[in-house]
């Protein structure tokens, strides 16, 4: 035997610990840097400027996405039906508006907010506002609209009774401390008002119903500084009544999901989060100069964040498991995402896509994540069995020498 066979004639502990770690970060970075499939991706209005800001899957397997155009006098409301590879069926048009919110409603309906914001005639003025919510039928025909003065609205969401929430905050008076006061509003079937809660000094991004017919809401403190701390999350039960109130260390929060253990994920600016039903903090993950606009849940257990890259621009996606270490990622140049869901299969991202000679189109695409092709668990299987298998040859080239 020659001199250099005589290390690995002799393995020591050291030497056993290295490889066994090598074989470690090796099967751990394969696990990590999966990047999930773009299935389909498509352009709507690509004559003209135009994005999605709202996307929702529907009971017929496809989706209903809620954008705006710009035109010579301002925005129009694009509410767009597609099938489940954004193909478009039908298209309907509102003037006057920037997008906020869609969803489906248990007849086969659509509610759809909407908004227009003007800034004060100088710089001490507060914005002024006011939003609309329209109700339309299964083919986008409108059949009611409710004006909301004075608020701009984040999300609609309807509810068990036929009714609908709407998140988002009320522009506050010039001179007043505040710049905005978060509300949540109760309406009954017609869009008329049972009950509203504010909560000054605050501004709501983001809404959902939760499994107990309640309510969570969650955005940022008011002026915004969007300073660490600034984040919030507020429960609600059924009639509008505070459950808890909690500020969190990130600036603040774009989206929120309830899981399946009755905790809450959200996302942000640079920080996603987990929560318990109580709202105390699970763990908190950082996202080094992203932005993320939207989180679903995963099928196989876990959460999908996406966003935009606030360096490059680009649209991203990355998925994580239940306690938020990511699996795998995808980016797509050219893209930015401005909301997304989950979708039989995987997800749908909306937002906007970079296509001559317009700035810029509204786009859709959808991304593929079969149950089992990303494992919760962080390849342990294959560290312990390669491992495994690297002592054994170690221990049989020691005994044949």
């Amino acid at each position: 035997m020659t001199e250099r066979y005589r290390y690995f004639r002799q393995p020591g502990p050291i030497m056993v610990a290295l490889l066994v770690a090598a074989v470690m970060m090796v099967s751990a970075a394969s696990a990590s840097e999966i990047a999930l499939p773009v299935a389909w991706n498509v352009t709507f209005s690509p004559e003209e400027n135009s994005k999605f800001d709202a996307v929702a899957g529907t009971a017929d397997g496809g989706y209903i996405v809620l954008g705006s155009t710009l035109t010579g006098s301002g925005e129009d409301l694009l509410l767009v039906k597609t099938d489940g590879r954004g193909n478009e069926i039908w298209t309907e048009r509102f003037p006057g508006m920037a997008a906020a919110s869609v969803a489906e409603t248990a007849d086969g309906g659509y509610i759809v907010a909407g908004y227009n914001a003007t800034a004060g005639q100088d710089q001490n003025a507060a914005r002024q506002g006011s939003s609309l919510l329209i109700r339309t039928d299964a083919a986008g025909k409108e059949e009611w609209r409710q004006v909301l003065q004075n608020e701009k609205v984040s999300v609609v969401r309807p509810t068990a009774d036929g009714g609908y929430v709407i998140t988002g905050w009320l522009w506050d008076l010039p001179g007043s401390a505040n710049d905005t006061t978060a509300v949540i509003t109760k309406t009954d079937g017609n869009g008329t008002p049972t009950w509203s809660r504010t909560f000054p000094g605050a501004a709501a991004n983001t809404g959902i119903v939760t499994a107990d017919g309640g309510y969570v809401i969650g955005g940022t403190k008011s002026p915004f500084t969007y300073d660490l701390g600034d984040a919030f999350l507020i429960r609600l039960d059924a009639g509008g009544n505070t459950l808890w109130e909690k500020n969190y260390a990130v600036p603040v929060i774009f989206d929120v999901e309830e899981t399946g253990k009755g905790g809450f994920v959200y996302s942000g600016n640079f920080w996603y989060g987990l929560v318990d039903a109580k709202g105390e903090e699970v763990w908190l993950r950082n996202m080094e100069g992203l932005a993320g606009y939207a989180v679903a849940l995963r099928p196989a257990g876990g959460y999908m964040i996406a966003g935009t890259d606030i360096r490059s621009g680009e649209a991203f996606a990355f998925g994580t498991d239940g306690d938020g270490i990511v699996r795998w990622k995808t980016t797509i140049p050219g893209a930015r995402v401005y909301a997304a869901d989950s979708a039989p299969g995987g997800y749908v991202l909306a937002g906007i896509r970079q296509v001559p000679p317009a700035m810029g189109a509204a786009w859709l695409a959808g991304l593929e994540e079969a149950p089992a092709s990303t494992p919760a668990a962080p390849g342990f299987g294959a560290i312990a069995a390669g491992a495994a298998l690297l002592l054994l040859l170690l221990a049989g080239r020691t005994r044949r020498e």
